[in-house]
């Protein structure tokens, strides 16, 4: 699987810029691809459920409780960056933990219930190789105009993002069943609108 640095340099090739060797290191290429690093992966992970970085556990209750309403909380691990299903729990919602801290689940339904949710990943070694093409043509695309000093190749940037996204979807479509889950929309076009009505088991965290 690709390294940090080589999905940096895979972007950096794409805009013509000098390759680094960490991502660390003291050079204008590595200071812009490090700005945005994280914000971007961690975007990325968020936008869709990829199978790589689906994980499941069971979630204690806190002792802290909802002033009113719900009668329990359930704090969301640090790690959550989309709850995609809570198991047991036909009514719940994703709000700021009674307790003052991070977000908790806060629901009726006894303890521990489980959840499934797309993981911060932060070791490349685990991201699909699909996800990492995709991971470097959104870098290139962020980091361009710093990089290059241009906008000339946004046009082809952004056609290079989509069809990498499109197809590390349509693989990992084909390793996972079907299931009801709400449309994502066209993320490259506009930012995700804030959270609405929540579906009873999927929905995408505001």
């Amino acid at each position: 699987m690709a390294s940090n640095v080589e999905i940096a340099n895979r972007a950096l090739g794409e805009l013509g810029g000098n390759k680094i060797t960490d991502l660390e290191e003291d050079s204008p290429e590595a200071r812009k691809i490090n700005r945005v690093f994280v914000q971007v992966r961690d975007e990325l992970l968020r936008r869709h459920r990829w199978n790589f970085a689906i994980t499941r556990v069971a979630l204690p209750a806190e002792v802290a409780v909802p002033v009113w309403g719900f009668t329990k909380a359930y704090p969301i691990p640090t790690d959550c960056l989309r709850l995609i299903e809570v198991n047991g729990s036909p009514d719940f919602r994703l709000e700021r933990s009674p307790s003052g801290g991070g977000r908790a689940i806060v629901t009726d339904a006894a303890a521990p219930i489980q959840i499934r949710y797309v993981m911060r990943i932060t070791d490349p070694n685990e991201f699909d190789v699909c996800f990492a093409a995709l991971f470097a043509a959104r870098l290139a695309q962020e980091t361009a105009e710093d990089i290059t000093g241009s906008n000339a190749k946004s046009d082809r940037l952004e056609r290079w993002a989509k069809l990498a996204l499109s197809e590390a979807k349509r693989l990992d479509a084909i390793e996972e069943p079907p299931e009801e889950l709400p449309d994502e929309g066209n993320w490259l076009a506009s930012r995700e609108q804030g959270a609405g009505a929540n579906n009873r088991r999927f929905f995408p965290i505001g």
